[in-house]
């Protein structure tokens, strides 16, 4: 690790959710801790998905550059897949565009791409723990109908685990 204890650091959140419009609790965490590293001085960056409401890919909201990748919710696993490839597509631009000196991961959807990138490897990393996501997505998510449709809800359910247990 580098030495950080005097200088402003290169910071990375990663999260499913956008500081864009607070509407819950994750949104709201995010925000506050974000944008208060940014007022003292740290370069702040958000990798998150580029939700529907979103017009730009990349906006920089209270001095905290957010940046959005493309993803697909037809179905749980082009959703995996999208989410996968274009988070760690946009985490490798990042990360050779700025350095960031430590990655804070927020949920673990946006997390899949980052973790498996070689580029991650040598930062720091934490993890904040907001909720249980499996618990949380699978009550969210309809009642799924037909094997497909659970075998791939069942799969999402194991990746989320696989992640909880890697932090």
């Amino acid at each position: 690790m580098r030495d950080t204890k005097n200088r402003r650091l290169n910071i990375l959140f990663v999260a499913d959710v956008s500081i864009n419009k607070v509407i819950g609790g994750a949104e709201r965490v995010l925000k506050e801790q974000s944008t208060r590293l940014a007022q003292r001085g740290h370069k702040v960056h958000i990798l998150t998905r580029k939700l529907s409401v979103h017009e730009k890919r990349h906006e920089v909201i209270k001095g905290v550059n957010e940046w959005r990748y493309e993803y697909k919710k037809s179905n749980t696993l082009f959703f995996l897949h999208n989410t996968w490839t274009n988070g760690k597509r946009l985490f490798e631009y990042l990360h050779n565009k700025y350095n960031f000196d430590c990655i804070n991961f927020q949920q673990p959807f946006s997390a899949i791409g980052i973790i498996t990138s070689s580029l991650s490897k040598d930062i720091s990393k934490i993890y904040t723990c907001l909720s249980f996501s499996f618990e949380e997505f699978m009550s969210r998510k309809e009642r799924s109908h037909g094997f497909l449709r659970k075998s791939s809800d069942f799969s999402t359910a194991r990746v989320v685990s696989g992640l909880k247990k890697k932090f």
